[in-house]
């Protein structure tokens, strides 16, 4: 009995480090594909920086990021963003978000109004899908939206501009 136990079929051990070697092959393969995926995105973000820009903006937040220019919800090549302030009040238009993004937020303190309902940041993706989001009123979820909508529209011009140059 205590000879079986060490008794191995060299074919089953030589077939199992097949098997092991070809997992180990597929999983290597799998990570160099990951990686160089990784260092694309890297190189594409670079040459389109309002991608990260717009990532940055709409992290924590309900609204789409993208990807190689595309979002979960469709591509933003022939989309487009827009920051209404849904009748919230005629303070914050994207004028005065930017001034007071520039002067951090004096000018609204100047003005002396509460923010008065919600803003809304509509977006229109390449598909032809369209999303609306809420913008809650705090200052720094303001100037996201303002900033998410400026970097999704300088993002689809930039690949429209370089879809047009490629035909």
């Amino acid at each position: 009995m205590g000879d079986t136990m060490f008794k191995r079929d060299p074919e089953k051990a030589a077939q199992r480090e097949v098997e092991r070697a070809e997992k180990r092959r597929l999983r290597e393969e799998a990570a160099a594909a990951r990686q160089a995926e990784k260092e694309a995105l890297k190189e594409w973000r670079r040459a389109h920086p309002a991608e990260s820009t717009m990532n940055t903006a709409a992290m924590m937040r309900a609204w789409p990021s993208s990807k190689f220019g595309k979002t979960p919800l469709g591509p933003i090549l022939g989309g487009q963003a827009e920051f209404v302030n849904a009748g919230a009040h005629k303070g914050w238009t994207a004028t005065r978000l930017a001034a007071g993004v520039a002067t951090m937020g004096v000018s609204a303190a100047a003005t002396g109004r509460k923010n008065k309902g919600a803003a809304v940041i509509n977006v229109t993706f390449g598909n032809g899908a369209a999303q609306t989001y809420n913008v809650s009123p705090e200052n720094a979820t303001l100037r996201a939206a303002n900033q998410y909508v400026n970097a999704f529209n300088a993002l689809a011009a930039q690949l429209a501009a370089e879809a047009a140059g490629e035909q």
